[in-house]
Parts: C-alpha cells; structure tokens; sequence
C-alpha cells in the first residue's frame, strides 16, 4: 500500500474513473460542498426578506451587482452567492441548476486544484464574469442588475472541459455525451441567446468560460493571492508512538502533504513524490 491510498492522504476519497468523473464520501473540508451550503442558505434568507421591487428581495437587491451602484466594490463578488428568489420567474430552478453543475464537475477540479486553490479560482471566476456582464452595460448605458453563481459554474465547466474533454457527461441525466461536446453546446447556446431578447446573462457565461479556458491554457495559479488561514485537519499526520520515522522525514512529508492540500498532486516534483513514497514505506516497515 503506497502513501496514496492510507487514510492521512485521502483528501476527497477520489476515485475517478475513465469518465474522469470522482467518487466521493461527504467531507465536510470540502470547498464545494461548502459553496453549495452558502448558497442555498442565501437564497432560503433571501425568501423571508421583503419584496422591493418585481422578482426582487431586499438581500438579494442589497447582494447584486448593479450598473447603478459600480462604487459598491463588494457586489463584485456578494452577486455570485445570490440567487432569483423562490417566487420569480426563475423560481428554484435559477439556483438549483448552478448547484447542480457546481456539485457535478466541481469536485473533481478541486481535487486537480487543491482547496485553497480551487477556492481562489472560483472567487476570481465571479469577480472577472461580473466585470464581463458589467463594462457592456456601462458601455450602452443599459441600468440593469445581475445576480447568480452562472459565470463561476460556467469556469468550472470550461475548465473542467479542457481537463477531461472525452469525459462522458449526461445531459439532463439520461444522454451521455463527451465533455467537449458539451463545452460546444455552452459556446452555442450563449452566443445565440446574445441575439435574442432575455434577461439569460449571457456575457458573464462566456466571460467565466473564457476565464476557466485561459486559466487551463496559460497554467495560471494564485498561490501568490492570500486568503484567510484555509488549513485542513484532513491531511495531520498522527504518527505512531513507537518506532517513528526520523523526525526530518515526516516534517518534509507533512509540508508535502500541505502543498497537495492546497495546490493539488500535479504541483508535486519528482523529489517530492520520492519523499512520499519513502515516508509511506517507513510507516509500513514500522508497523510490521
């Protein structure tokens, strides 16, 4: 048994298979899951809160990213964590879809990613797709406003697209379908719904679409950008009491296991993965 598959590697219990696709048990370090329980509880708050205008509450009205208010620079980011209220045209359907997708493909890029990572790659994707839906509306003086995770599920998506393009996908749950299928069916639905009249904001889709295809094609990566401490209790190696590695070894291990937490396994060396390899083994001789 090599370090991969004990229990202190075992971030997500992932398993992908030839569709690409993970198997996961619930865990609560998830970034994913996380993002979903935020959403939902948002859109359930947003519910018992007034009706200010047509379709409108007072949270997601105070959340959304508006062409009138372009000085309030948290909305940039507050829009993509609101959702069309339960009584809109939209209703649950608007939230429930970009939950769906998010669940669907978002594990298995947090997996590639790393948590930390993947967390700061969604928060951009919201951030760049709002500035895409936004600079149009200013440019033609349209005053609108604009809520909903879209532009970051949509980078998800296109991401995840370029990462397993043969992936097979099931389109409305029953038609499997290779992922860069689907990656043409999104191109094709949201250009053609920029010639039709629809409240569908299809400039943040493209915008978080191009933002997930440029962040797999130019290899971006946003260690650089600090966010809150984001450490995981998942990966604390508890060693034995007896019969330890040498101490130098397991800290090079912990800071490796570190790096996948928050980078992903495809930022390790070949050093590094020698390292773990070694650690591993040490354990299993110990423990003989």
């Amino acid at each position: 048994m090599g370090y991969e598959n004990r229990d202190y590697y075992r971030e997500d219990s992932y398993q992908g298979g030839q569709s690409g696709l993970p198997s996961f048990r619930f865990n609560q370090q998830s970034v994913v899951y996380s993002l979903i329980i935020i959403n939902v509880v948002i859109f359930l708050l947003d519910t018992f809160t007034p009706t200010v205008a047509p379709e409108t509450h007072w949270l997601g009205d105070l959340l959304a990213l508006k062409t009138s208010r372009i000085w309030a620079v948290w909305n940039f980011l507050t829009y993509g964590f609101s959702h069309a209220p339960y009584d809109s045209e939209s209703s649950i359907m608007h939230v429930g879809f970009n939950m769906l997708g998010l669940f669907m493909l978002g594990r298995t890029v947090e997996h590639r990613l790393g948590k930390a990572e993947f967390l700061k790659f969604y928060l951009m994707a919201i951030v760049v797709s709002g500035v895409g839906w936004l600079l149009p509306r200013l440019l033609y003086a349209q005053p609108s406003g604009i809520v909903g995770a879209s532009g970051a599920v949509s980078a998800v998506v296109i991401y995840f697209v370029f990462l397993n393009p043969q992936a097979k996908l099931l389109i409305w749950g029953i038609i499997p379908t290779p992922a860069w299928v689907v990656g043409a069916l999104f191109l094709f639905m949201n250009l053609s719904t920029a010639f039709r009249s629809t409240s569908v904001a299809w400039e943040a889709h493209l915008a978080g679409g191009a933002f997930g295809m440029l962040y797999h094609k130019l290899g971006w990566n946003f260690s650089g950008l600090q966010l809150p401490n984001f450490k995981s209790n998942v990966l604390k190696i508890h060693a034995p009491e007896t019969n330890t590695p040498n101490e130098k070894l397991q800290l090079e291990a912990d800071r490796i296991l570190k790096k996948i937490s928050e980078q992903g396994e495809a930022s390790l060396s070949r050093g590094e993965r020698k390292t773990l390899n070694k650690y591993s083994k040490s354990i299993r001789k110990n423990r003989q």
